[in-house]
């Protein structure tokens, strides 16, 4: 192109000069729409917590403004739907251009985050940032918006702190939280005008059967909650990880019925009544009714199952995570 130049008119020249100033303006207006940004620094948590109690997060967060905006701070948090958390949690912050803490609202359902494309938050955020690597489908996205905007200078730096207060529900659970932040104005509309984050694996210590998002799901069991007088569908997924039953040609049963009395009834056979039906793909499903399966009496009532996956031989045995500790069901009413 230089060589070609060389060769024009004067005015081709400055043809040619102009496309590069038009050029260069528009690389420096790249440059300052990517410097607007938006990070979250670190997320303070605690290691676990007791099912009930009221689990404390901090976010701390810098905001580098280009223009002057006036807009509400939005933070959104991912977390167990059991929780309720729009009911449940209390998020304030401070800042460098506030005094004192400022109130946060829960953004209703369906109202439509800006350049969403008519998408609320909750939706958008799964659809843009997604589960946080969550294996469950019982998780949701709350979002929160300032109750006051506020107004920022052109080229400032600023420091917020997030708290955010949950009140958990008291089930046994593990699950990977996470973060958001932007505002009101610009959405998600691109990568530096938003920031998100997770924080790992997170145990709360409650009761029940434990509800893990975390770990690949060996097993299933449907209904969620029933009892013993229902039938309930337990299901083995080989094909999420590597156990000793990748190979198996047949699967079966070895399970316990715990008795509200304390007793263990087992039934550990490889016959009809314990064996599984290949969906394909290393996944196996039975179905079974816990009273028929036991031969309970009248008076016998089940508490919960203790239970593990076997070859035809029954010396290949599979429990949680694909170890020898036994899967857990709890009976018990909705």
């Amino acid at each position: 192109m230089q060589d070609q130049s060389i060769q024009q008119k004067t005015s081709g020249k400055r043809r040619f000069s102009a496309g590069v100033v038009w050029k260069l303006l528009g690389a420096l207006l790249l440059l300052i729409i990517a410097a607007c940004s938006i990070t979250i620094d670190n997320v303070v948590i605690p290691a676990s917590i007791n099912g009930g109690g009221t689990l404390p997060i901090t976010l701390n967060v810098t905001i580098t403004t280009n223009q002057v905006q006036t807009s509400n701070f939005m933070v959104a948090v991912l977390v167990p739907k059991v929780w309720k958390t729009a009911q449940n949690a209390t998020i304030t912050f401070t800042s460098d251009i506030t005094s004192g803490d400022q109130p946060m609202s829960v953004i209703p359902a369906g109202t439509p985050a800006p350049q969403g494309g008519g998408m609320d938050w909750p939706t958008l955020l799964a659809t843009k940032i997604g589960n946080g690597g969550n294996l469950l489908p019982d998780y949701e996205w709350v979002a929160f918006y300032s109750n006051a905007s506020y107004s920022v200078d052109a080229n400032a730096t600023i420091h917020a702190t997030v708290s955010i207060k949950i009140k958990t529900s008291p089930d046994n659970l593990m699950f990977k939280l996470g973060y958001c932040v932007a505002n009101s104005t610009d959405g998600l509309s691109s990568s530096d005008r938003y920031a998100s984050a997770t924080s790992g694996c997170f145990q709360v210590n409650g009761t029940g059967d434990l509800i893990d998002f975390c770990n690949p799901q060996i097993s299933t069991v449907d209904p969620r909650t029933s009892l013993d007088n229902d039938i309930i569908t337990l299901t083995f997924d080989g094909g999420v990880q590597s156990t000793d039953l990748d190979n198996a040609s047949q699967v079966y049963l070895c399970i316990a019925g715990i008795t509200d009395t304390g007793d263990s009834l087992g039934v550990c056979n490889q016959t009809d009544a314990t064996k599984m039906i290949s969906l394909g793909l290393n996944k196996w499903q039975k179905d079974i009714w816990p009273r028929k399966l036991f031969n309970l009496t009248d008076k016998q009532h089940l508490t919960g199952l203790r239970y593990w996956f076997t070859d035809a031989t029954g010396s290949k045995k599979v429990g949680y995570a694909g170890g020898s500790s036994p899967f857990l069901y709890t009976f018990k009413c909705q």
